[in-house]
């Protein structure tokens, strides 16, 4: 699809035979495609887990670190004013949006292995994947504290105080979640966008796992123990 995509951007002189550009035959190139890149995905979490897991885990790591307040959300990897890892560049206490670039076949791999990518075509020229956390009105947010402000040498030899709490969340297993661990992600729903749309997510639809009302809103964390992103 790649190749009869190209030639639709130039002049006539790159134009392939038309059968190649008739509908129905575009439709089964395209499943073709899909089928043979991300039905993997739906196989077994071992297949998910190498094939996109690393990156959906740092997102999930980065939306339980905003949760809990300690640094994790991406704000410690900013290196903030003079070193200082407590804040952004800009003096930001808390990262509220982080934007990556990446490739098609990594947005439809991450929305095969939630189960969000069923009967959909190769992903267009311009799509984007957005992953949204809410947080419920009644919870009180305030920052962990830090464990120690001590400075910490870098790999380039500069000192730079850290402020990362002595015990975080972050991508900790969830079956090792203590209870007050749990309790310091409830209130919180994620939702997925592709370009724009909002998907639901087949692990989110039984009742207690979304926002009631709306089942395209996930809890982050579950009862039965699981992360929003779990079937």
């Amino acid at each position: 699809m790649d190749t009869v995509n190209s030639t639709l951007a130039h002049g006539p002189k790159t134009r392939l035979p038309s059968p190649f550009y008739d509908p129905k035959g575009c439709d089964i190139i395209d499943q073709i495609g899909t089928e043979e890149w991300f039905s993997g995905y739906k196989e077994n979490e071992e297949y998910r887990k190498l094939g996109i897991g690393a990156l959906v885990g740092d997102i999930v790591g980065r939306m339980v670190g905003s949760a809990e307040g300690s640094g994790n959300d991406g704000l410690l990897e900013v290196a903030g004013i003079d070193g200082d890892l407590s804040k952004g560049r800009g003096g930001e206490n808390g990262i509220k949006f982080a934007m990556s670039g990446c490739h098609d076949t990594t947005l439809a791999a991450t929305l095969s292995s939630l189960g969000a990518f069923e009967n959909e075509k190769w992903p267009p020229y311009t799509s984007h994947i957005a992953v949204e956390l809410f947080m419920e009105e009644s919870i009180a947010r305030e920052p962990s504290p830090p464990a120690d402000s001590a400075p910490r040498q870098t790999f380039l030899g500069a000192s730079r105080k850290s402020t990362r709490p002595s015990s975080v969340i972050t991508r900790k297993p969830s079956h090792d979640l203590t209870a007050e661990e749990r309790e310091k992600l409830q209130g919180y729903f994620v939702r997925l966008r592709y370009n724009d749309r909002p998907m639901v997510i087949p692990g989110c639809r039984l009742p207690g796992k979304h926002l009631e009302g709306d089942e395209s809103f996930c809890t982050l964390v579950r009862e039965d123990w699981h992360l929003w992103h779990d079937k």
